[in-house]
């Protein structure tokens, strides 16, 4: 299941650099239209014209992961290897993890793909097969089969 989760990210990822780029250029369109090209000082307009912008890239992977973790647990990705993430509980029972769920999960994998992805490393220490991110957010990706996954909101 580890090479699963290595091919969803990678597919993720190459889906998330796509619209998050789609979105930069869209936005920058948008700022160039809404400007004066004779206006030389607008900070606005020089945003807009500059080659690179990598922060704005790297907030268009983040919002990519969050939103489609929050509307159903899965990404494109996940879907794509038949994975999907869940919150880890003893009890057996399945549920999705929800939108505040979601958020901190994402942080905490944006935090875990910091310093060279050793926050990944630890899928092969334990038994659970459980990234940082997962441990700390309380939650586990299993792969999708007959088992049914109830909503967040549901108790």
């Amino acid at each position: 299941m580890i090479g699963r989760r290595i091919l969803a990210f990678w597919l993720d990822l190459f889906f998330g650099l796509f619209l998050g780029s789609l979105g930069l250029w869209l936005l920058r369109q948008a700022f160039l239209r809404g400007t004066n090209p004779d206006d030389l000082f607008n900070p606005l307009r020089e945003w807009a014209l500059a080659s690179y912008h990598p922060l704005v890239l790297l907030f268009g992977i983040v919002l990519y992961f969050f939103l489609f973790l929050a509307a159903n647990s899965e990404t494109p990705g996940l879907v794509a290897f038949g994975l999907t993430v869940v919150r880890d509980q003893d009890g057996g029972e399945l549920l999705r993890i929800g939108g505040s769920r979601a958020l901190w999960r994402t942080a905490l994998f944006a935090v875990s793909a910091l310093f060279l992805g050793l926050g990944f490393l630890t899928v092969l220490g334990n038994d659970r097969r459980l990234a940082l991110h997962d441990c700390l957010s309380g939650t586990r990706v299993i792969r999708v089969g007959s088992r049914r996954i109830r909503p967040a909101g549901i108790p």
